[in-house]
């Protein structure tokens, strides 16, 4: 399953913890624009994870969530073709987070470099949540209650991505077992010999209970070198190792794509933003104010001093925003020194401006339309909860907690 197969649900979100920026827009908001026409997406403001990290009052995420909606919507996402809806009104994700942190050790979560990035910048009388830790998982129970195949994300994403598909494999594992599976590993264990089964116990407990990966990949090869073992043993001991037997839970791919954040307009929350950052609502003036304090190339201390495009943080943005014919000028320019920086950048100005005018205008007018707008995140909500409960009640009976 990859990105460029329609048929692949996709699931993508983003933490409503500030106004959206022009980073979000290009690296993300824009991207959904273009794939909910060729998968089955489901695009989640994710205010419970907001909450879990951010540090912001519950009142402030609900206006940053509204915001969101309206500016995802003025981006031009298709509640008619898309699932758009609000993490906290889907109420089933919260039990399946709950189910899944049954099966995940502690020791995976704070193992993810976010967790420790986040810990790290915590003041020393703060100490870490509890939320804070789990939200990872949360991360992961919006992508496997959801049946999610592809995820868009960064490469900062990438570890996150993989969490997800281990506690899928770990799921499974315990739970997606034929009759007979662990007598036949069992068996199989035994077959290995007195050292070799010790060996294999030991890794398999160090994996399974602190995610140890280095335990994993000695326990892989042990199977691998092994000549006492069928390869039918072989493949049920990896599968004992790995979470094998009947998939539950379906392991999502990562998938990055063309588009990386930009330069100097990485992701970040309101709270870590630049006052001067350019907001998706942001109007010409406060766009020109932007782009006017941003750095040029170093090596341009005079007007008739040639540059580099690519050392200049302004180029990543004219790629995304400025046309080729006038993008070839400002290169050329810029490389023979016939242009200045401050033509670069109004050149650039305009081009942002003319990219954000019909957002903002859209944005407007749905700031007028509460009622519309409530309205399209209760149908977004309600569809999200009809697959959410398909997965809730499968995992519920695959547990035992059916209560019938």
């Amino acid at each position: 399953m990859s990105a460029t197969d329609t048929s692949a649900r996709l699931v993508s979100g983003l933490r409503p913890t500030g106004h959206l920026q022009l980073g979000h827009y290009q690296s993300v908001i824009r991207r959904w624009t273009e794939l909910q026409y060729h998968h089955d997406a489901y695009f989640l403001v994710a205010d419970w994870n907001a909450l879990a990290v951010s540090g912001h009052a519950p009142h402030e995420i609900e206006q940053y969530s509204w915001a969101m909606v309206i500016d995802c919507l003025a981006c031009g996402v298709n509640p008619k073709v898309a699932t758009l809806f609000i993490q906290s009104w889907v109420p089933e994700l919260t039990d399946v987070h709950m189910i899944l942190a049954s099966v995940t050790p502690k020791a995976w979560l704070e193992r993810l470099p976010s967790y420790r990035e986040m810990v790290a910048g915590l003041r020393e009388q703060q100490g870490a949540s509890l939320a804070m830790l789990g939200a990872p998982l949360m991360q992961a129970a919006d992508i496997l209650a959801l049946r999610g195949q592809v995820v868009p994300a960064g490469p900062e994403q990438r570890a996150h991505i993989e969490f997800t598909r281990e506690v899928a494999r770990r799921f499974n594992h315990r739970y997606g077992r034929d009759a007979g599976f662990e007598e036949q590993a069992e068996r199989a264990i035994a077959r290995l010999g007195k050292k070799s089964g010790r060996l294999y116990r030991e890794w398999l407990s160090d994996y399974q209970e602190e995610g140890d990966l280095e335990a994993f990949e000695r326990a892989r090869g042990l199977l691998a070198e092994t000549s006492k073992l069928n390869r039918n043993q072989q493949e049920r001991l990896l599968g004992y190792l790995e979470g094998g037997g009947r998939r539950i839970l379906g392991e999502p791919e990562h998938w990055q794509g063309e588009v990386e954040p930009l330069l100097g307009m990485e992701l970040k929350t309101h709270k870590a933003a630049r006052e001067d950052a350019i907001f998706l609502r942001s109007g010409r003036d406060d766009i020109a104010a932007c782009v006017r304090e941003m750095p040029t190339d170093p090596a341009r201390v005079r007007r008739k001093d040639p540059g580099d495009p690519q050392r200049c943080p302004l180029w990543t943005l004219h790629e995304s925003f400025t046309p080729a014919s006038d993008r070839q000028w400002v290169e050329e320019g810029c490389r023979d020194a016939s242009i200045g920086c401050l033509d670069c950048k109004g050149c650039l100005i305009e081009h942002v401006d003319a990219a954000l005018t019909p957002i903002r205008e859209r944005a407007e007018a749905l700031e007028g339309e509460h009622g519309k707008v409530r309205t399209m995140m209760t149908e977004g909500a309600e569809r999200a909860r009809d697959t959410v409960r398909d997965t809730l009640d499968e995992l519920r009976r695959v547990i035992g907690l059916t209560y019938r």
